[in-house]
């Protein structure tokens, strides 16, 4: 009965051996790993682990970051996930990286704006994950000079990176209506000569009751004159009618 009992403990105690040696650990397939931004964080054991897939199946993933509002991914950060067993425990660093550079929309090569005039940035548009800064470099634009322009448009996302394209600004020739309106308007004004003139007539025909422009004098017979043997006279009255006294 001794021998009995002693083979159980020796059966028992060689399991425990056996047992013992053969246990699994966890074997990380890496210490961190870097996600992009826009795709979620695996909640998989085998992702990060090397084991069977028996010893697997007792893996607890824990601490994922939360998702941000609206979106099926977290932010650009820095997190520690949680690989868990009864007995064993790893720490696995994760890094969610934004390294996409956002793209243009509509981008055209070739943009008019009048004379004068500042190109406007809306006309701009770009997509990106996250938020999105659109400016022009437009150093060597002369707003008031017509002609053809190199500009470069740049977007740059909350990550810093950038994307960045020539475009050609044409700047359009000044009008120049207003100019010739006032020209115009200048030779429709009538001068001051001009003026001073129609003033001077208006005064004459008002002298002549017949509103012709000429004034009549008053008769002197001392001025009288005979040509052509004394026919004619300078008079508009003929000779009878002439004063008495011219004949004394």
């Amino acid at each position: 009965m001794k021998k009995n009992i002693l083979k159980g403990i020796l059966l028992v105690f060689t399991i425990m051996i056996l047992v013992g040696c053969t246990k699994e650990k966890m074997e990380l397939k890496n210490n961190s790993f870097t996600v992009e931004y826009g795709n979620a964080i695996s909640d998989k054991a085998e992702d990060y682990l090397k084991n069977s897939e028996e010893f697997l199946k007792n893996i607890k993933v824990e601490n994922l970051p939360k998702n941000e509002k609206d979106k099926e991914y977290p932010s650009v950060g820095e997190y520690e996930i949680v690989l868990k067993t009864d007995n064993q425990k790893e720490v696995v660093k994760v890094s969610v990286k934004d390294t996409v550079a956002p793209e243009f929309k509509d981008l055209k090569e070739k943009y008019e704006i009048e004379y004068g005039s500042k190109i406007d940035l809306k006309q701009f548009s770009a997509t990106d994950l996250s938020k999105t800064e659109i400016s022009l470099d437009d150093s060597k634009v002369n707003y008031k000079k017509s002609g053809t322009y190199k500009a470069t448009v740049i977007a740059k996302d909350e990550s810093a990176n950038e994307t960045k394209k020539d475009i050609s600004i044409i700047v359009k020739t000044e009008k120049k209506e207003n100019n010739s309106k006032s020209a115009n308007t200048s030779s429709k004004k009538p001068s001051s000569s001009s003026n001073n003139k129609s003033s001077n007539s208006n005064k004459s025909n008002s002298s002549s009751p017949n509103g012709s422009n000429t004034v009549k004098v008053p008769s002197n017979k001392d001025s009288y004159t005979e040509f052509r043997d004394g026919n004619n006279s300078a008079w508009d009255f003929s000779i009878e009618n002439a004063p008495s006294d011219w004949y004394d």
